[in-house]
């Protein structure tokens, strides 16, 4: 994945040149993961790996004035900025990315950086004041991890290579175990190690070597956005429909080949029906023969007149060929059955350059899950109903359920048992920093900073191993426009489904993945599908199987343990590497392991795969000991 790592103030010298080339080193993880280093000072070695699609510039790049720039990713909507520093004969109007964010600094500084468009991370270094400043998007879309430890600041993309400086202690954090056990994800800035630590969304970084000091503050929050308490419906999907077709529009302009990772859901289906028909766009589907998302894709693609490919998973054994390198990507925090088409990525770098993702364009337009209209979330009474309505969210909806409270309290053995209180407490000190938002923003804020920005975005993180990802949902306008609206429109379903139906209505008359019904705006089109859809459930049910009905799960995780990765999650669970660390009851894990191989229980792979993600995490690193000599 694209990303920027360094280290600055202490050791200084060679010692940071040696680290920062172990850096590069342990980025390039993939034949076409390119790494440069440079060292502007002895006190500041830094260094950016690409994959080859985005910033094809050497970087850093540099202006006279001893000002030295590197990024990653790219900015959406900057015409009239480029205008204005071309009339004023900063820029070059056809300068790339790189070339206009170091126009940026030297006109505007820091306050210019964040006023920029897209998704990307961007350092300086200014040679003038020995400052080291380091801005990414407001919805933090190339993650990076730091560590401000030893008289010094490190930075990379992942946590394995944070860990190539020596002074970063691999000291666990017993917190993100707690966390994981229960939620399946770690919360707020969070990593598997004490030290080390989350850059939030919209942040401005700076430090300054020569007196150790370190600032970090956010620049954008979401109570920036207004409200439009009086709009109409309608105009409010009209206006939806006009900023997103301006998003999708920006993100399929050449010369990157787009492409969009279609299945049966609405989000991807969205942007194919929003994709100009001028515009080269490939459907990529993977997943199991004949399940609703490889089908409803194929139709979907074939619906928009768009070359379509599907790559099959005939069965689980890709997992554990991926499992290291999708630990190591995503630093160990996404869960390994999450890892959706890692195995495949190489074929299809050969299909698209960026993908379009629909990543989370459920959440956005209304919420796929119900709890976005559920008064316990938009109309807690006080902070504590709010804390406990979330904290069953996290363990029971929002992923696989997972572990029981007594499960829970039974799997923390010994010296670990004060864990089992660690995670509702750490869930209720971050809900406390949204407190002053009304309720109904408090749970949606709240679930993009935590659901979607510690775990769903890892998918995007894994996909950009090996090809560029663009998020139209995540486009600034889309986001002020859409959070604007009344919960009255924006959380009930008709406001999703209308903007679907009114730019797509021929896709809007194809079946969704989870439902099996049409996600059309017109009664007079969806209720009578519902009814024979109903009918030939109960023919089915209680006649003959007469009507296909396709299963709905494109990777079967829970059979693959019980088949062919069972050895794998033996040796991870009960072996005695995870028995000697003390962090769990052997006997516990063992009950918890053989019911799910009992497979008389639905969904327990929600209580057996966090503790396989923890151990996996915990042996690339805290055991670990590949780092550069001291």
């Amino acid at each position: 994945m694209s990303g920027i790592f360094g280290v600055l103030g202490r050791p200084g010298g060679d010692r940071s040149r040696d680290i920062v080339g172990a850096m590069a080193d342990t980025l390039r993880r993939r034949p076409w993961h390119l790494t440069e280093t440079s060292l502007p000072e002895a006190d500041a070695a830094l260094g950016r790996q690409s994959i080859g699609v985005f910033n094809r510039l050497p970087q850093p790049v540099q202006h006279a004035a001893g000002v030295s720039l590197w990024l990653c990713g790219e900015f959406y909507h900057q015409r009239e900025r480029r205008g204005r520093l071309a009339s004023e004969g900063r820029l070059d109007g056809e300068a790339p990315d790189e070339a206009l964010a170091l126009a940026v600094y030297e006109r505007d500084g820091i306050e210019g950086l964040t006023a920029l468009e897209g998704a990307f991370a961007i350092a300086v270094w200014d040679r003038r004041t020995r400052t080291f400043v380091f801005v990414n998007d407001r919805f933090g879309s190339y993650p990076h991890l730091y560590a401000h430890t030893g008289g010094g600041l490190t930075l990379a993309p992942d946590l394995e290579t944070v860990c190539c400086n020596p002074a970063v202690s691999r000291a666990l954090d017993r917190t993100t175990v707690a966390q994981f056990v229960r939620f399946q994800q770690a919360l707020g800035d969070r990593t598997w190690l004490q030290g080390v630590r989350l850059l939030p969304p919209a942040s401005q970084l700076v430090y300054r070597p020569d007196d150790d000091a370190l600032d970090i503050r956010a620049y954008w929050d979401w109570d920036r956005i207004g409200r439009q308490p009086s709009i109409t419906f309608d105009d409010a999907v009209d206006g939806c429909i006009g900023v997103f077709q301006r998003a999708v529009d920006a993100m399929t302009a050449p010369p990157a080949r787009p492409g969009i990772f279609l299945s049966g859901g609405l989000d991807g289906r969205a942007i194919l029906g929003f994709a100009r028909p001028d515009a080269a766009l490939a459907t990529i589907t993977y997943g199991a023969a004949g399940c609703r998302d490889v089908v409803l894709a194929e139709r979907l693609s074939r619906a928009a007149g768009r070359p379509h490919h599907w790559f099959p998973f005939r069965d689980g054994s890709w997992v554990e060929a991926c499992a290291p390198l999708h630990v190591a990507i995503t630093s160990g925090l996404h869960g390994w059955y999450n890892a959706h088409g890692l195995s495949v990525l190489p074929q299809i770098r050969g299909l698209m350059d960026v993908n379009l993702s629909g990543y989370d364009g459920g959440t956005v337009l209304g919420g796929s899950l119900n709890f976005y209209r559920d008064r316990p979330y938009r109309e807690a009474p006080d902070p504590a109903a709010l804390a406990a309505s979330f904290f069953d969210a996290f363990c029971t909806k929002f992923t696989w359920p997972g572990l029981t409270d007594d499960e829970a309290r039974a799997l923390f053995a010994g010296e670990s048992r004060d864990l089992f209180r660690r995670a509702p407490a750490s869930l209720r000190d971050e809900l406390a920093r949204v407190s002053d938002f009304p309720p109904g923003r408090q749970a949606d804020f709240f679930y993009h900073r935590h659901a979607l920005a510690r775990a769903l975005q890892y998918q995007v993180v894994v996909q950009r191993s090996a090809i560029e990802v663009r998020c139209p949902f995540f486009d600034y306008a889309v986001i002020d426009f859409v959070y604007s609206l009344p919960d009255r429109i924006r959380t009930t379903p008709m406001f999703r489904r209308t903007v679907l139906t009114r730019r797509m209505p021929k896709l809007a008359r194809i079946p969704h993945e989870k439902t099996n019904l049409l996600p059309h705006a017109s009664p007079w089109v969806y209720y009578p599908h519902a009814f024979l859809r109903k009918l030939g459930n109960r023919i089915n049910r209680h006649v003959a199987p007469v009507f296909a009905d396709r299963p709905r799960l494109y990777a079967d995780y829970e059979n693959y343990l019980r088949r062919e990765l069972r050895p794998w999650a033996e040796d991870l669970l009960l072996g005695p590497r995870a028995a000697a660390r003390g962090l769990f009851d052997p006997a516990v894990v063992r009950s918890l392991w053989e019911r799910h191989l009992a497979a008389e229980e639905l969904w327990t792979i929600g209580k057996v795969g966090p503790l396989i993600s923890i151990e996996l995490a915990l042996r690339r690193f805290i055991d670990s000991e590949s780092r550069p000599a001291a």
